[in-house]
């Protein structure tokens, strides 16, 4: 039996995505506390809201297990973030795009939780590079100047960024796998 690696998305599969996008935007509310540190701690903003978005994404692959799922939630947030600053608009949706295609590459999608997880651990480490290729094309000084002047830091905040991307994407399985058994979240 061949199975489908582009399936169509129902209107269930779209709002579901759309509540965890909202849910996870809320419980990021708390990057605006931190936003006046990035000028001085590189990737801050992402430290802080890596295990919302990992975990709050897993629940939403391991629901609608089609590709572009990512992509969606993806376009969800960014079209919110858009308001704040083009920077998260332009990291979140290319961000989903690589991933959303390595994915398809490695595992012809998100049928297995492996892919899940792999696709949740690689998302949050690469806003951080989407966001120092975003600073070298359009010339932020400022933030290319906080990559380089700490290095240490640097590679603590990047790690540590996995770390938290880990765990999400770790919990978000376990939980969901959780509701899947009671019930309260059917494939």
């Amino acid at each position: 039996m061949k199975t489908q690696i582009f399936e169509s998305f129902k209107v269930t599969d779209v709002v579901f995505l759309a509540v965890i996008s909202a849910v996870t935007l809320c419980t990021s509310a708390v990057m605006p506390l931190v936003v006046s540190l990035q000028p001085v701690v590189f990737g801050i903003a992402n430290l802080v809201t890596s295990l919302q978005i990992s975990f709050f994404f897993t629940v939403g692959l391991v629901k609608v297990r089609k590709t572009g799922a990512l992509f969606i939630m993806s376009l969800f947030m960014g079209l919110f973030q858009l308001l704040m600053a083009p920077i998260m608009f332009f990291s979140t949706l290319s961000v989903s795009l690589v991933v959303e295609l390595l994915i398809l590459i490695m595992f012809r999608g998100y049928k297995k939780n492996c892919a899940v997880f792999t696709a949740m651990v690689l998302y949050n480490p690469l806003g951080l590079v989407s966001n120092v290729l975003y600073n070298l094309l359009f010339g932020r000084e400022t933030a290319l100047a906080v990559l380089t002047r700490a290095p240490v830091v640097t590679v603590c905040m990047t790690v540590a960024v996995a770390a938290l991307s880990v765990t999400g994407a770790l919990l978000g399985i376990k939980i969901s796998g959780e509701l899947e058994k009671s019930g309260v979240l059917k494939k």
